[in-house]
């Protein structure tokens, strides 16, 4: 169910320090979006069986957006097909989840693992 890695979201302070070390030291070209109050940088890649146009997102945001899991600073976004289905299989194993909410980039949910790492699911509607 879970088709590829949709993303990974870096929380800081500093989001334009940090995306401009980011800059200097690696070579990530960092884009802002106004409406996410974001940088970014997108990774394009042809899915192998529908050689459908995707992209991985790698993100700095403000910490005041942080998901509010204690002692945790990421979120991992991962891309994932059949939404619904997975959402069942995870609510039948007991997994607390929270959402769907539907937006413009897509279809997303929310979970914890069991070690309390704050996880993303995405379903892109493209």
């Amino acid at each position: 169910m879970v088709a590829g890695l949709g993303g990974v979201f870096i929380y800081s302070e500093n989001p334009k320090v940090l995306a401009d070390w980011y800059t200097e030291h690696l070579g990530l070209a960092y884009e802002y979006t106004e409406n996410h109050q974001a940088y970014y940088v997108t990774f394009p890649y042809l899915e192998r069986n529908s050689q459908r146009e995707r992209y991985t997102i790698f993100s700095i945001l403000h910490n005041a957006d942080r998901p509010l899991v204690a002692g945790k600073a990421f979120t991992i976004n991962l891309r994932v097909e059949n939404m619904e289905a997975l959402l069942g299989k995870l609510r039948d194993g007991h997994v607390e989840v929270r959402g769907p909410e539907f937006h413009e980039e897509g279809t997303f949910a929310w979970i914890n693992d069991i070690e309390g790492n704050f996880i993303e699911l995405w379903e892109d509607n493209s």
